[in-house]
């Protein structure tokens, strides 16, 4: 379950970024754009920092220090 997790936290990401990159190389954003932009990139990333600290609390547990 865990890992399902995880992918979908890293296809999200891929996907939000690549939405971000276009929006970016595109015409002048909007404020509205802009704050939408950032709060989906600060979820993203909220997200993969909580894969890598679950996944090392789990290799911790499984004593692969």
């Amino acid at each position: 379950m865990s890992d399902a997790i995880e992918n979908d936290a890293i296809e999200s990401g891929a996907v939000v970024l690549g939405l971000v990159r276009a929006m970016l190389a595109g015409s002048q954003l909007t404020a509205d754009e802009s704050r939408y932009m950032l709060r989906r990139t600060a979820e993203c990333l909220r997200d993969a920092l909580n894969v890598g600290e679950l996944r090392g609390e789990r290799l911790k547990a499984a004593g692969c220090d």
